[in-house]
């Protein structure tokens, strides 16, 4: 009996760290979110915003005036896809937008909410507005 409690916890220390090991670090993540990224809002027929992601700030700006969108700092968790921006610069300056996201190869999609304190549950277009959906492509 005792034998078979030590089993069941060696295969609990074993599951465990198996699925740390496959967690990717905030610092990878943030890798893997650096870059320059074009795209439009999911309703858009069209890109329609650029922003350059580095390993501590977002910015953004318009493809069609070059507008700034705003300057920003954010904090990733690739465990549970969240992706929240932090604005530093007019016109988020002292915003917090809270966010999920994904990211597929070249393709990052973040669904952001438009100002208030909840996170959207899913990635998608809100038809009232709490929550924006963009869809972005990395540029090579």
């Amino acid at each position: 009996m005792k034998s078979l409690s030590l089993l069941a916890v060696v295969v609990s220390v074993a599951v465990a760290a198996a699925a740390a090991a496959k967690a990717p670090s905030t610092a990878d993540e943030r890798k893997r979110l650096t870059g320059t990224w074009r795209g439009k809002m999911a309703h858009e027929p069209e890109p329609s915003m650029e922003l350059v992601i580095t390993p501590t700030t977002i910015s953004g700006r318009s493809l069609h005036d070059g507008e700034s969108l705003g300057v920003g700092t954010y904090d990733v968790d690739p465990v549970k896809k969240t992706l929240d921006a932090h604005g530093i610069k007019d016109p988020v300056s002292g915003k917090t937008y809270l966010g999920i996201y994904s990211l597929e190869g070249d393709t990052l999609k973040w669904c952001s909410n438009s100002g208030s304190n909840k996170r959207p549950k899913d990635l998608s277009v809100s038809p009232t507005g709490s929550h924006f959906l963009m869809i972005l492509q990395r540029q090579k």
